[in-house]
């Protein structure tokens, strides 16, 4: 017998795994079972997902599977993956907007929406779950990275379910984020077209990263607009060589004043028009102005390796669930997650038709930045 813990994850009877059930949909028929693992949960890469398969700790319809078979739709597949102590998370949830369809979050950062790597129970759905122990049916209708903070769309009838994921699968919900990056994009407003992909080898010693050309590279687009640039004294800080933030020091350098600090710290307004894995920062490393606090994207890669390394052995702030790196690394990225967020979306009630349009107002962190004297 398995108890439910939440939507899809099951704690076994007399064992010490736990098991994370998927339903194939349609937009995933057709992959082989490793594709899929691999691809919807990038933190093992295939050779580690076939030795789960191999080892049993993978089911498909409840068999043991070889990897190599084709998905249908509809299918469910089962990881067992063992239960450990979880990163503490944050529990304070602010509620936007409720009714009998929808459940509008502004998430904060350092909580991831669903269950991955080290996180099985400390998530934003169990969570808000837990809160509400009234509340049968509660689902995600789309995906944010567990460090960006903003306005996260749940659904709570299968008919919101149905209809909200079809408008975020269709690009029909519009999204606005805003960031802070370093130095500033070298014009105000533009669209970025620049198709993205899982980095290869020969691009990147990171796993994970995606790049601009990677491996089966995709249309990302990408509008943005300049809100307003910052110049920040900050003595302590010593940030990443973003082309961007070296060229707009110099160019102050050039008018007799101190190159750095200040430091030019600016916050970007960015309309996502597809919808590609960390496509933002990616866009915005790609224009020479990277974000704040964003460890995967540095000009250097061994930054995000030395992170990793500090997130293993660094104490973690119970409340906030935050990192306790300090300093080099701390003085680098400022920030102790990448400073992006979801502040705006627009679009129309599943059970009214009615437009909607709903905002959150960024991290207290973005204005302590901005008044920070360092």
């Amino acid at each position: 017998m398995a108890k439910m813990v939440q939507n899809g994850v099951f704690a076994l009877a007399d064992s010490n795994k736990i098991a994370f059930e998927s339903r194939i949909g349609p937009h995933h028929a057709g992959k082989s079972l490793v594709g899929f693992l691999t691809d919807r949960f990038t933190y093992f890469n295939q050779s580690l997902w076939l030795e789960k398969i191999a080892a049993g700790d993978v089911l498909l319809n409840g068999l043991k599977a070889s990897g190599q078979e084709n998905l249908g739709s509809g299918d469910s597949v089962k990881y067992l993956a063992l239960i450990q102590a979880e990163p503490p998370v944050p529990r304070s949830i602010p509620v936007i907007y409720e009714d009998e369809d929808l459940l509008i979050v502004n998430k904060p950062a350092h909580i991831p929406v669903h269950p991955s790597g080290r996180y099985l129970r400390n998530t934003l759905i169990h969570v808000l779950k837990a809160k509400r122990p009234k509340e049968s049916l509660l689902f995600l209708a789309h995906r944010l990275d567990r460090e960006t903070s903003g306005l996260c769309v749940l659904t709570k009838t299968h008919l919101a379910k149905e209809k909200v994921y079809w408008q975020f699968f269709r690009g029909e919900v519009e999204k606005t984020y805003e960031a802070l990056v370093w130095g500033a994009p070298n014009k105000d407003s533009g669209l970025i077209d620049a198709a993205m992909g899982l980095g290869t080898p020969a691009q990147t010693k990171i796993r994970i990263k995606q790049v601009i050309g990677g491996k089966d590279s995709k249309t990302a687009k990408t509008r943005y607009r300049v809100l307003k640039t910052h110049w920040i004294q900050a003595p302590t800080w010593s940030p990443p060589p973003w082309p961007r933030l070296l060229e707009m020091c110099r160019a102050r350098e050039s008018k007799g004043l101190p190159a750095a600090p200040p430091w030019p710290v600016t916050r970007v307004e960015l309309k996502p028009l597809t919808g590609r894995t960390n496509q933002l920062r990616v866009h915005m490393a790609h224009l020479g102005c990277g974000l704040l606090g964003d460890k995967l994207y540095d000009p250097d890669e061994s930054i995000f390796l030395d992170w990793k390394e500090q997130m293993k052995l660094s104490p973690k702030s119970k409340e906030a669930g935050q990192l306790g790196f300090d300093g080099a690394l701390r003085r680098r990225l400022v920030l102790d997650a990448h400073a992006l967020h979801a502040k705006s979306l627009k679009f129309r009630h599943p059970r009214s038709g009615r437009v909607l349009e709903f905002s959150a107002p960024p991290p207290p962190s973005w204005t302590r930045i901005s008044n920070s004297n360092g």
